[in-house]
């Protein structure tokens, strides 16, 4: 059971989380000293994101309650969204703090187990990292069983209209790639538009591209996972801190 933990226990998690170590039982990435409404932010980030769910995955459909539903993974007695998400930063700052070109990885299970990882590219700054946990903080505010970050490694990252492949150390660790919907018509693929992903209001349109390998080869949180023929898309998200400010 989530439970809940001050401004205080969080910092010291934070701090554990950064040295790779799990942080079980707590919101994390839903409450951070990171996250102070007097720091201005803006992030504008493409993401390829690849699950374990039949097409289409039910969390871009609404709440994260719907994890769970027929669409999801079902594994030895559990539902599960296993999914890999590797993000490139467009344009972002945090305070002053540019992040411009900066690339990470998060990956794990949105399901039952609700087990994540985050991962930086050695190039990261401390910086930079904080302000990532800040963004994330408010783009996923969910209460995770445990959550880590992985060692650091190199992401290669590559975004089209009808592929997208990325690779978390040369794909040994893990690796997502995404090929054009094969029911779409005319150039391109299939976009869904005007429907909101996670907490960001603004993007662009989920670009549909079906899963043609999605692996994640390290653990053992998030536990290794790999699929074939399940859901993916493409979307480039914009949220900043006013956004934050007038939903609360």
């Amino acid at each position: 059971m989530s439970t809940r933990i001050s401004r205080r226990d969080f910092a010291k998690a934070a701090a554990y989380a950064s040295l790779g170590t799990a942080v079980a039982g707590s919101s994390v990435y839903a409450r951070t000293v990171a996250t102070e409404v007097s720091v201005d932010w803006a992030m504008n980030a493409t993401i390829i994101d690849g699950c374990s769910c039949q097409l289409l995955c039910p969390c871009i459909f609404g709440s994260p309650a719907t994890v769970g539903s027929a669409a999801t993974h079902q594994h030895a007695g559990h539902r599960s969204c296993y999914f890999n998400a590797a993000f490139r930063v467009n344009t972002g700052h945090h305070g002053t703090v540019k992040l411009d070109g900066l690339k990470f990885w998060f990956a794990g299970d949105k399901g039952d187990a609700k087990t994540v990882e985050l991962t930086f590219e050695p190039s990261a700054t401390k910086e930079e990292r904080a302000a990532i946990r800040a963004f994330m903080s408010h783009f996923l505010p969910l209460k995770w069983t445990s959550l880590t970050e992985g060692p650091d490694a190199k992401i290669d990252w590559k975004a089209e209209s009808v592929r997208a492949e990325a690779r978390l150390d040369g794909g040994k660790a893990a690796e997502v790639v995404l090929t054009r919907y094969s029911g779409a018509t005319g150039e391109g693929t299939t976009v869904i538009r005007n429907m909101r992903y996670f907490a960001s209001t603004r993007n662009d349109g989920f670009n549909i591209l079906p899963v043609e390998h999605l692996a994640y080869r390290r653990g053992p949180k998030p536990a290794p996972f790999e699929f074939k023929g399940t859901s993916g898309w493409t979307l480039t998200i914009d949220m900043n801190s006013e956004d934050v400010i007038a939903a609360k």
